[in-house]
């Protein structure tokens, strides 16, 4: 049999993938896997569990973008280049969504014994990486001041709720935007940078993939509040991208500077400080997918 390691944050969204842990590990073994669970209770674990699974044939995750980055993370740093499954358990998941893995336990459980895999790109931020989405600016420090019972009982809702709160602290953000020899200089409310096409469930860049070896940059610049409500009504429709209060670039390199100190996310972590170097390493992991 080919040998599992199942990674498994147990507080991840509705926190019911602990009761079907059963269910799984049955159905995985009967796919030809030897199954080896792991909850973890923090990042360290994360690390730890992937650093100890050099001789397993595949890696799994359960949880949402966070420890799917985590995940990913170790397993490049541990130079371990095994298929990986997901198991999109978390709040977010905006990446699984985007290679079309199903929310369905058993469902996930399929793609992974039908053994089918894609080789995805992750992209890099300093130092750090990120699978689906790097951002800073408005809206974007939500994820990590969200409280985890507020998260997993309300779910997306609580995204929703804790940006409501943020709307009396728009302020503008002075940033420098490089790439290759285009220098942008602007003042921004928000900037995201997106590996594939969706983040925050909103598929702010249609049509982009994450295996062309290019990132996103959408950034939205200052403007009025109506201006702004606008935006995000044409970001329902899909159409904000046409707007005028828009700077997208698509490429695979970027260098963003800010004289302000601002967090920064990644795939609903925080993130490293500015100045950011930001490139992509394409077909980096190998995922099983539909």
């Amino acid at each position: 049999m080919k040998k599992a390691r199942l990674i498994y944050n147990p507080y991840s969204g509705d926190r019911s993938f602990r009761y079907r842990l059963d269910l799984v590990i049955d159905k995985l073994e009967r796919g030809g896997y030897e199954v080896t669970p792991y909850r973890t209770m923090s990042v360290e674990d994360i690390y730890e569990s992937v650093e100890r699974s050099g001789d397993c044939d595949c890696i799994i995750s359960s949880g949402g973008d966070g420890t799917l980055n985590h995940v990913i993370s170790a397993m490049i740093k541990n130079d371990i280049h095994v298929p990986l499954g997901i198991f999109p358990s978390g709040t977010a998941n905006d990446f699984a969504t985007h290679v079309g893995i199903p929310k369905r336990v058993t469902a996930a459980c399929d793609v992974i014994v039908k053994g089918k895999t894609m080789d995805y790109d992750v992209g890099k931020i300093n130092d750090r990486y990120f699978v689906n989405v790097a951002a800073a600016g408005l809206l974007t420090d939500i994820s990590p001041k969200i409280d985890t019972n507020m998260k997993n009982t309300l779910g997306k809702m609580a995204y929703y709720i804790k940006g409501i709160e943020q709307i009396p602290n728009f302020r503008a953000i002075p940033v420098t935007i490089k790439q290759n020899d285009n220098i942008i200089k602007a003042s921004i409310y928000l900037f995201v940078i997106l590996n594939g096409s969706t983040a925050g469930g909103f598929k702010l860049a249609p049509g982009a993939t994450a295996r062309d070896g290019k990132l996103n940059l959408i950034a939205i610049k200052a403007c009025s509040m109506v201006d702004l409500i606008n935006f995000f009504i044409k970001m329902l429709k899909g159409e904000h991208l046409e707007s005028n209060n828009v700077i997208y670039l698509t490429g695979d390199k970027f260098t963003i500077e800010c004289d302000e100190k601002l967090d920064t996310d990644i795939d609903g972590e925080a993130g490293p400080t500015f100045p950011l170097d930001i490139g992509v390493e394409r077909r980096r992991i190998k995922v099983f997918a539909p």
